[in-house]
């Protein structure tokens, strides 16, 4: 029994000393389990830390870049109170050192260093945790015009074609406004936006009494279809729609050739250089010009007993008559004018978008024109006057055209041998062959394309001549070669082939990419 009694102890002694010992052990071990706990946190603090500090410090650099600083004290003074407007750390992080310079090559350099006082780490180094941070900013000082001209004929309405060609120029924006939001100069980066089809548009309003627009009919244009049984004579087009009580739209035509492919600022002392209002005329009476029905405008009676046809149409007293029906962009005088109105540069990128939104599509095709407009968004003279000076330091101005189709002159079977154009009728001779001729009524289809081809072309050359570099895109195109649009371009990575639409935002990303690295970075 007593044998017994003294093994039953022995065994309760082992267990209190096992218990013990698993006692002493959990304790000691919670020392490091701790330690190591709270220096997680530590480094998680430190980690937070580092990126804001860099944050702060890339945006204090960028801001300090972006002033007009030329010494380091200045630099300094400026990178210091961004620094501490874009920092925001705890009351336990406290900001030891900062340092903003010019390096040797004019680049803006920027440190900063921050303190934090650790939970664990203090009690193995004695002192706090230190996060650095540095950057470099390249104080580019190169300013961008940029013209946006996008094809809205009628064949863009096939399939996805105008959906998506809006969401590849709403990436271009985009990316544009990101870039100019990055760049160390204010207003970096300005964009024009140019829809064009048969002919291209203004606000009507705003442009109505401007001087660069014929506004007494002195222009040649007009004494070539105004004519009487005596001759021709020059009309006032404003006057006409003033009697027919119709608001010009603000669509223009082509300036007589050579002014149709040259920037020669519009005056009144040349008055073929002026902007002649778009006026699709009055055409003849169907019943009595013998053409049966014909006559797609024809919205007024002639007025005149004249069995000539050019005299029944190019009456101007006849303007006053009784309206056939209502007026408007598929009949009058602003046939053809429905496309959406040219925006001049701006740096707006919101008010961009919106536009580009709106636009819709219709009518011919005339890429001259529309890449005529668009480099007058970007002259420094009239129409607009947005761009700056030729050869002015650190600009550069660049034009993005977008087309799907081939260059367009209608074809009719009446004596106008097709429907108004901004090019006018064909019998006009406004536009001139590849051997500077006019092209003449009753030419083929593949002589008008290769007549406005020429005309293109030779305004490529002049648009870069004045050292404007040419972006050219085409979009699924199944007729002809892509030889006009890839001349045209300033470069062979210039010049983009997109087979299908779906495809158009890369491609315009591509190029938006490709205007940034060439001209917003050094």
């Amino acid at each position: 029994m007593r044998r017994s009694l003294l093994a039953g102890s022995r065994r309760l002694l082992r267990s209190f000393d096992d218990r013990g010992n698993v006692a002493i052990v959990a304790a000691l071990a919670m020392g490091p389990i701790c330690v190591a706990g709270l220096g997680a946190a530590d480094l998680a603090r430190a980690t937070s830390a580092k990126s804001q500090l860099q944050d702060a410090l890339d945006a204090a650099a960028l801001a300090a870049a972006r002033t007009n600083a030329t010494t380091d004290a200045q630099l300094k003074t400026y990178g210091d109170r961004y620094l501490g407007q874009n920092l925001k750390l705890g009351t336990d992080y406290r900001l030891a050192a900062s340092n903003f310079k010019f390096s040797a090559d004019g680049k803006v350099q920027a440190t900063a260093q921050v303190t934090v006082t650790p939970f664990v780490a203090g009690l193995v180094t004695g002192g706090p945790m230190t996060i650095n941070a540095s950057t470099e900013v390249v104080r580019a000082d190169m300013k961008v015009e940029i013209a946006l001209v996008l094809d809205t004929t009628g064949s863009m309405n096939e399939g996805d074609k105008l959906d998506d060609m809006k969401d590849a120029a709403k990436a271009f924006i985009a990316k544009m406004k990101d870039v100019s939001d990055k760049h160390v100069e204010p207003d970096a980066v300005k964009i024009s936006l140019v829809p064009f089809a048969n002919a291209v548009r203004v606000d009507g309003t705003t442009y109505r009494n401007s001087t660069w627009v014929d506004q007494n009919g002195i222009s040649p244009i007009n004494n070539e279809i105004f004519t009487t049984s005596s001759g021709t004579q020059f009309a006032n087009r404003f006057q006409l729609f003033s009697t027919l009580a119709v608001t010009w739209r603000g669509c223009l035509e082509m300036r007589k050739a050579p002014y149709d492919i040259q920037d020669d600022a519009p005056t009144t002392a040349t008055p073929a250089t002026l902007y002649t209002p778009y006026f699709a005329v009055d055409e003849p009476d169907s019943k009595t010009s013998g053409y049966g029905d014909d006559y797609d405008n024809d919205y007024i009676p002639d007025n005149t007993n004249s069995s000539n046809w050019r005299v029944r149409q190019g009456m101007i007293n006849k303007y006053g008559g009784k309206k056939k029906a209502t007026l408007d962009t598929t009949f009058g005088p602003n046939a053809g004018c429905g496309m959406s109105q040219i925006r001049r540069l701006t740096t707006d990128f919101t008010s961009l978008t919106g536009w580009v939104d709106a636009l819709s599509a219709s009518g011919n095709t005339n890429i001259p024109i529309g890449l005529m407009w668009g480099w007058n968004t970007l002259t420094p003279h009239a129409p607009f006057s947005d761009g700056s000076a030729y050869g002015a330091p650190k600009t550069k101005k660049v034009i993005v055209l977008m087309t799907d189709g081939e260059n367009t002159i209608s074809q009719r079977d009446t004596p106008n041998d097709g429907s108004y154009a901004a090019t006018g009728y064909i019998w006009q001779g406004r536009v001139l062959k590849s051997n500077n001729t006019p092209l003449q009524q009753g030419a083929s289809k593949a002589e008008r394309t290769a007549a406005l081809d020429s005309r293109l072309s030779k305004l490529c050359d002049n648009i870069k001549a004045k050292h404007i570099e040419i972006y050219t895109i085409r979009v699924e195109v199944d007729t002809g070669t892509s030889d006009l649009l890839k001349n045209c371009a300033s470069g062979r990575d210039y010049f983009y082939d997109v087979h299908s639409s779906g495809t158009l935002t890369q491609v315009f990303e591509s190029v938006a990419g490709q205007i940034a690295a060439l001209h917003l970075s050094r």
